[in-house]
């Protein structure tokens, strides 16, 4: 079990390992973005035999990469994958050399970001015969480590557990009048800070309606990315940030996991996050390269109760319950029946979380719905405490950085630099992370008519 922080490595805990070792590395990873990235990185560096199977993929896709199992060092897959008995009768006939968990806390029902298909993957490794298992995380309390141990069956297990502080991330603060004040501030924060930044949005249409404004007030080349887009337009974004061909992108939660960008330089939060956890690993997408970044809060009275609405809004009523029940009724399969339920007007994440409780309790009938509406009041509160406590170290008059600290129950270790690259509480001023001069000139965006003719004129000199 490693816990290391964003930027720290944790890629090369498996891949180094998997060159040394017979057999495959089975990665079991959350995010479709973040697999083809990791597999592109791989055969850039040389590394030809990785691959990635998830929902991404065309049928023919799919078969290609099942038919070469066999010959991959490094198999990325989504949980959803591994719930297909086809995939699963492939992978038992491997030597799986080393099984890991990315993203581990998507396991426990504590973390940040439970994903129920993560909570069969303890099952899944018994399957596989319960090869070497490498759980990884970057943010995790106490309780969730033990969670997730309990849930991949990890005996004897080693903990490497390193501090969740980014000590070159300084941690700013702002108390504003509304949310129109909020984005007239953000306005200007993006034109003068050192760039290229990302600015976290509560929701889907405040990232499309920031960045269009950003991209309107500003010279800046702005884009905005969500959970809602298609998958190629979410890949582009993604690739033009990693290029420096965005200065800055408006994104929901679903933006930064993974991704390999060492040079942002600061996160606005435009609203508040809802967990602590969550906080501390969206402002871990800055300074990865280990230099100076600032990560900046931007508080109005009324940002509490948008968190509270969206967590309320996950919630379901008794009859919403029996009208899922009663849509459910004789459709078997499990991929069938989450499509059946986003058709009734479930998002993603509601259709997983009902669906991974419907298939435990169902054949109870009544009873099945009561523990369902249990289990699902009992994660709405659980959501709403830790929203709630994460608002209140916001609020705390003390060092910031102890605050956030004291949840994961460390202490605060000296700064290399001065109490003034802290936090606001300590005497934070932006300035030092402004842009001084002119900016650095961005990578020129060509229409891929000019790309694809230089690629011919240059194949063409070289021949010549």
């Amino acid at each position: 079990m490693a816990m290391l922080p964003t930027g720290g490595g944790k890629s090369l805990c498996y891949q180094l390992p998997g060159l040394l070792k017979d057999g495959t590395v089975l990665i079991v990873s959350p995010l479709l973005s973040l697999m083809e990235d990791q597999v592109q990185q791989l055969k850039m560096r040389g590394e030809k035999r990785a691959a990635a199977l998830n929902s991404a993929l065309t049928h023919q896709e799919k078969n290609d990469v099942l038919s070469r199992l066999h010959s991959l060092k490094y198999l990325y897959i989504s949980p959803e994958a591994l719930q297909s008995g086809q995939v699963l009768k492939k992978l038992q006939l491997l030597n799986v050399s080393l099984f890991v968990v990315d993203e581990a806390h998507c396991i426990s029902q504590w973390g940040h970001d439970f994903r129920p298909d993560y909570s069969k993957l303890g099952d899944i490794k018994a399957l596989l015969g319960h090869p070497v298992t490498l759980a990884l995380t970057a943010t995790a309390t106490e309780a969730t480590l033990k969670d997730i141990s309990n849930m991949l069956g990890l005996k004897g297990a080693n903990y490497l557990i390193h501090s969740v502080d980014r000590p070159n991330i300084a941690l700013h603060i702002e108390k504003l009048r509304d949310t129109a004040e909020k984005t007239e501030r953000l306005t200007g924060l993006v034109q003068k800070l050192q760039g290229p930044g990302l600015v976290y949005c509560p929701t889907r249409k405040w990232a499309e309606e920031l960045a269009d404004k950003l991209r309107d007030e500003t010279k800046l080349r702005t884009g905005f990315y969500h959970g809602g887009m298609e998958a190629s337009d979410r890949m582009l974004i993604q690739q033009q940030f990693i290029r420096n061909q965005l200065d800055v992108v408006c994104c929901t939660n679903a933006f930064g996991m993974g991704v390999d960008k060492p040079d942002v330089r600061y996160v606005i939060h435009f609203s508040l996050p809802q967990t602590t956890e969550a906080y501390l690993q969206e402002i871990g997408r800055a300074g990865r390269d280990g230099k100076q970044s600032v990560s900046i809060l931007l508080k109005a009275p009324g940002d509490e109760e948008i968190q509270e609405q969206l967590i309320q809004m996950e919630a379901l009523s008794q009859s919403d319950i029996g009208f899922l029940y009663e849509k459910l009724a004789g459709v078997k399969d499990e991929r069938n029946r989450r499509e059946v339920l986003q058709q009734a007007g479930l998002s993603e994440t509601q259709a997983r979380h009902f669906l991974h409780l419907y298939q435990k309790v169902h054949h109870l009938g009544d009873d099945g719905r009561e523990v369902i509406q249990r289990e699902m009041d009992s994660r709405r509160e659980l959501k709403l405490k830790k929203a709630a406590g994460f608002a209140a170290v916001t609020e705390s008059e003390g060092c910031f950085r102890e605050s956030l600290l004291a949840y994961f129950n460390e202490q605060k270790e000296p700064l290399e630099t001065d109490d003034t690259a802290c936090c606001t509480s300590c005497g934070l001023s932006l300035e030092a992370y402004e842009a001084k001069g002119d900016r650095p000139s961005m990578n020129k965006l060509t229409a891929w008519e000019e790309e694809l003719d230089a690629i011919f004129a240059a194949s063409c000199d070289r021949v010549c």
